[in-house]
């Protein structure tokens, strides 16, 4: 073993100095504790629990949908994947430290050398990029990471409207449950009625008949509308992260209001919303990709600086001697000339640039036809609400109140429940049209500010 000499502790200060580590140092350590407090996203048991409660309003159901939905999670890790890649883009080639030996000498007393046992040497080597290569590899990652972020946030709204969509599937169906369970019981006292007129010989059998096989069709659809409810419950537990279905929990009736004006489109900022600030984002990055790539074909350069060290030998004249040799070393481009690389990143460009174009033609031709079926939706839900739902509740009324006194037949009456229930059907289902179309309305022309 030997010992280094003062002159190569001042040569590794020379070297430190010449090469600017200690700031990067600073910034790489600084960055990797960052890295290590980064809470990773991830479901929280006590902020998800899996019990859902008894009632469940909409604005509960937001919440927890932002806190624990599935499909939000796979966005905040590839967004915070996205800042890794950005922190690795920002970061500068490290210096490589070598440390040789040479000429050793395990009999140095048979040598012409005398005492010389070996010659040491401590080498570090630099990369320098050159061409602008870690400003476009800087510039095309945080373009990603900012497109990422908005990818984020918009998919933050659409997981929003998606569960409202369900929340309104969910309300829908139970809604047409409630209905139909009422027109059970409705139906119930139609029987007793009809059974109490055939026994005094007011009706036939064949009217009684009937009746029944019409109180028969109306149980199956209130049957076939408890198992659509049981399922669209479920899909909204999947949707919030529920590890059990609903079937025990009540939706409260937050349904938006049918006669709020339908907000103005803002046309001269829709390119500012957040998914189309993803494509644009995107573009961006694969433009400066694009530079990096062309940035290769200028060479770069390997800067080496080498200290050798010579120990002194068995006479006085012959001393220690240390020596410096300086290095520079480039890639020569005799079998490609990263040809491949660029081609790939020129057709990225251009594949990302139609995607936003097409993206932007996209969003405003469909706001129009949004804004129609919402408007139409609107004055659907009036319409049914206002007019038709209370005509047929009163024809349905009228019609049961005559059959028992005899006044009308079996089959007015079977034709005045039949809509009944056919004008309810069509009012939830309007209903839940309306709010889905709002909700879908209401994102498409959000700004992302």
């Amino acid at each position: 073993m030997y010992k280094f000499s003062s002159t190569i502790c001042v040569f590794m200060a020379l070297l430190v100095g010449l090469i600017p580590l200690g700031e990067g140092f600073a910034q790489t350590s600084k960055k990797s504790l960052d890295m290590q407090m980064m809470t990773v996203g991830g479901s929280d048991l006590q902020q998800c629990p899996s019990d859902a409660p008894v009632n469940l309003h909409l604005t509960h159901v937001l919440q927890r949908a932002l806190r624990c939905s599935p499909e939000l999670m796979e966005f905040q890790l590839n967004y915070q994947i996205a800042q890794a890649d950005s922190m690795i883009a920002s970061q500068r080639p490290n210096p490589v430290l070598g440390l040789g030996a040479d000429s050793i000498n395990p009999t140095p007393g048979r040598s012409p050398q005398g005492t010389r046992q070996i010659d040491s040497s401590v080498r570090i080597d630099q990369l320098v990029e050159l061409g602008e290569k870690p400003r476009f590899r800087r510039e095309a990652a945080s373009a990603a990471e900012l497109a990422s972020q908005f990818s984020l946030k918009f998919a933050q709204k659409a997981v929003l409207s998606d569960v409202e969509h369900i929340y309104f599937d969910v309300l829908s169906a139970q809604q047409r449950a409630m209905d139909l369970a009422e027109m059970v019981q409705m139906n119930q006292r139609v029987l007793e009625v009809a059974q109490a007129r055939f026994k005094a010989g007011d009706i036939s059998d064949l009217e009684l008949k009937k009746i029944v096989l019409d109180i028969t069709r109306a149980n199956n659809e209130y049957q076939n509308a408890k198992t659509d409810l049981a399922k669209s419950k479920s899909n909204l537990a999947k949707m919030l992260g529920y590890n059990q279905t609903l079937n025990q929990t009540t939706l409260a009736r937050d349904w938006p209001n049918h006669e709020i004006s339908i907000p103005a489109i803002p046309w001269e900022r829709i390119s500012q919303r957040a998914d189309l600030r993803v494509l644009q984002n995107r573009t961006l990055s694969a433009e400066k990709s694009r530079y990096l790539a062309r940035a290769l074909r200028v060479p770069d350069v390997t800067v080496g600086l080498q200290y050798n060290h010579l120990p002194v030998t068995g006479s006085y004249e012959l001393g220690t001697v240390n020596t410096y040799m300086l290095n520079l070393s480039v890639p020569l481009f005799l079998r490609h000339s990263y040809e491949g690389e660029l081609r790939k990143a020129e057709i990225e460009y251009f594949k990302f640039r139609d995607e936003q174009l097409r993206g932007e033609k996209d969003a405003h031709t469909s706001l129009k036809y949004q804004e129609a079926e919402l408007v139409a939706n609107q004055e659907r839900l009036t319409r049914v609400l206002k007019e038709i739902l209370p005509t047929a509740s009163q024809v349905a009324a009228s019609a049961e109140f005559a059959y028992a006194k005899g006044a009308i037949g079996v089959l007015d009456l079977i034709d005045a429940r039949r809509s009944l229930r056919q004008a309810r059907t069509e009012a939830s289902q309007i209903r839940t049209d309306f709010a889905k179309s709002l909700s879908s309305f209401k994102l498409a022309i959000e700004i992302e500010e």
